[in-house]
């Protein structure tokens, strides 16, 4: 039944369209420099810095000047992206997949992401799941090593409140009288501090009610359930920053990080249809030509 569920939300979660356009775009003495996707073809020729080149087997743009850099890896740069899975081939329910995660992807300085397309591959649905399941362990692994404080912490005696409501909502029926009435005490007593309710104690010398005269309305009883009972850490730093920042910025660290990455996702999924010219020793900064 799990698999029928995931398999059914496969088609919602696939790319809608291709991921490579494969447009070869050209200096202005007609070179290629590397293929790139109908976005920044538009991008270039909107602004008039480059013309569309009409070819029956190919579509190429112009550039309408002369770059001030070129790619530093021309068979990955110039080479034809197929759009299928990198790891089996397959053609269907495809997503993208970040080789170096997205949790830290997102946290690198600007010069190791932008124009890098790089670490970015297609898996299959099936491909993806298994992938992303080791990639979550590795970085478990990882992240233990800087004991990362938890965003939130739990208020017990505000849980305590919403385990009684949530007792007394869906389980009243199961419990002994004495139960019911200890969970009655533990919500009453929470809206006598709000100030809705009296406090029986005031009126009962024994001071003991047992739960007589509390009458917790169905309104009371899904406020208790609907307590907020997480507390928001404010020296909170997530686990994904202590990484990145370990990284102190440093070119030789991270460029050793994000190999490390790439070598992961081979040995996991042992890819057979990566782009040609892919590599682990790839650059790692952009030079806004990739």
């Amino acid at each position: 039944m799990k698999e029928q569920r995931r398999k059914a939300k496969l088609p919602l979660l696939a790319m809608k369209s291709k991921m490579y356009d494969n447009i070869t775009m050209l200096d202005p003495s007609g070179q290629t420099l590397n293929k790139i996707s109908k976005k920044k073809a538009r991008w270039y020729i909107s602004r008039n810095l480059a013309t569309y080149e009409p070819n029956t087997s190919q579509q190429f743009i112009r550039l309408k000047f002369e770059p001030k850099a070129r790619s530093t890896n021309s068979n990955y740069g110039k080479s034809e992206k197929k759009n299928v899975c990198v790891a089996c081939g397959g053609e269907e329910n495809q997503m993208r997949f970040y080789i170096v995660p997205y949790a830290y992807r997102q946290l690198f300085p600007r010069r190791y992401k932008s124009h890098i397309s790089h670490d970015v591959v297609l898996l299959c649905a099936s491909c993806h799941l298994r992938c992303g399941q080791q990639t979550q362990l590795r970085m478990n692994e990882i992240e233990e090593r800087f004991h990362p404080v938890k965003s939130h912490t739990n208020d017990k005696d505000l849980f305590k409140i919403r385990s009684s409501g949530m007792a007394l909502m869906h389980h009243r029926d199961k419990m002994p009288q004495e139960r019911i009435k200890f969970h009655q005490q533990i919500v009453w007593e929470y809206f006598v501090q709000l100030g809705e309710v009296q406090d029986h104690n005031d009126d009962d010398d024994d001071g003991d009610m047992g739960g007589e005269g509390m009458d917790l309305s169905k309104e009371m009883l899904q406020r208790a359930v609907d307590i907020e009972y997480r507390v928001e850490n404010p020296n909170h730093v997530s686990a994904s920053e202590l990484v990145v920042n370990s990284l102190n910025n440093d070119d030789e660290k991270m460029a050793l990080f994000i190999r490390e990455w790439r070598r992961f996702f081979l040995d996991t999924i042992h890819p057979r249809f990566l782009p040609e010219g892919w590599s682990v020793d790839y650059p790692v900064v952009s030079n806004l030509m990739d």
